[in-house]
């Protein structure tokens, strides 16, 4: 893939985390416009998740139609008393269900190892799904960055960052997670945001899995003796 079409296609994956990740913020008026956005670009992405997408922009274009949907926000994510989907990862890795575990401990490391202060932005747990998502949206920052910057390396270093953080955490909960939603939601926004996202997530570990098999991506080995002829 030229550079260039390499940066338009991840610059469309890292808006998507963007965008997915303001989903699971409490809804306001300015959804529309997110949703417009996040449909062009998971078109370049991940094509099979565009129809959950426009479900979900359907559901904006009555002005009524948000205070129905932060009911069924306060019921899946915030509770009072019971919360339908929990958006915690220690929730669902953690072996008695609990918060604040060992595995949110390592999500925080992981944010402070890339280079991210999540403190002084996100007054929630740092293994909230819209942290998560967030953490993977940088991650991708720092890889195009790297790329304009003509440093592979680099690049090739935060795309095995996405791949880890898919395989240790995001892929590792949200599946549960995103089946309590379509069972305990009553809007069906939830319910197309929880299948595009699981959907999603799928589909960007295909492609880091594809890029760090790349041979394009694959630094030069230095020119050296070869032992064998010595």
């Amino acid at each position: 893939m030229e550079t260039e079409n390499l940066v338009k296609h991840e610059s469309s994956r890292m808006t998507v985390f963007q965008i997915l990740s303001d989903c699971f913020f409490l809804p306001d008026p300015g959804f529309p416009e997110k949703l417009e956005d996040l449909e062009f670009n998971m078109t370049n992405v991940c094509e099979t998740a565009v129809p959950l997408i426009q479900n979900m922009r359907k559901k904006f274009k009555v002005s009524d139609e948000l205070e129905p949907l932060k009911v069924d926000f306060a019921k899946l994510f915030v509770g009072p008393y019971h919360l339908s989907a929990a958006p915690y990862g220690s929730v669902y890795l953690e072996g008695e269900r609990k918060m604040m575990g060992n595995s949110t401990l390592d999500v925080r490391e992981r944010y402070r190892d890339a280079g991210l202060d999540t403190v002084k932005t996100f007054k929630d747990a740092p293994d909230h799904i819209s942290a998560e998502l967030e953490f993977m949206h940088y991650l991708i920052y720092k890889e195009i960055e790297a790329f304009a910057n003509s440093d592979i390396e680099i690049a090739i270093a935060f795309i095995q960052r996405q791949k880890s953080f898919l395989e240790d955490h995001l892929m590792a909960w949200v599946p549960e997670f995103a089946k309590s939603i379509i069972e305990h939601a009553r809007n069906p926004f939830y319910t197309n945001l929880a299948r595009a996202t699981e959907m999603f997530l799928k589909e960007n570990y295909e492609i880091v899995c594809t890029a760090l098999d790349s041979k394009e991506l694959k630094p030069e080995e230095p020119a050296g003796i070869n032992p064998l002829l010595v």
